[in-house]
């Protein structure tokens, strides 16, 4: 049996909540990582996969101002470029603000959490 369309919305809405709530606080610590060692590659590419998760879990949710913000932070991430911008620790923090911040305004969010 399948679930009414709304009751599906309602499902992924929460799941987004909860992924997004992860994911930013993986990408404030990894980011917190590069501050400390610039231009470390691994720590690049985990923040990358961390917004390109982001980026796909806010397209499936609809949320297309945040999947495009996502997009060109996960864009900017390229290695050639990280490893030679040495202020990508300060952008990627900035970023992780701006999702959060998004992600508060959503209309249909939680207020319990």
């Amino acid at each position: 049996m399948t679930n009414p369309p709304d009751e599906r919305g309602a499902e992924l809405r929460e799941l987004f909540f909860e992924t997004s709530q992860e994911l930013l606080q993986a990408l404030n610590e990894e980011t917190l990582k590069l501050e400390k060692t610039p231009g470390d590659e691994e720590i690049v590419r985990s923040i990358r996969r961390t917004v390109h998760t982001l980026k796909g879990d806010s397209a499936a949710c609809g949320l297309r101002e945040l999947s495009e913000l996502a997009h060109l932070f996960e864009d900017a991430l390229t290695l050639e470029s990280a490893a030679c911008h040495g202020a990508l620790a300060e952008i990627a923090l900035a970023a992780a603000d701006v999702f959060a911040e998004t992600a508060r305004g959503l209309p249909w969010r939680r207020t319990d959490a």
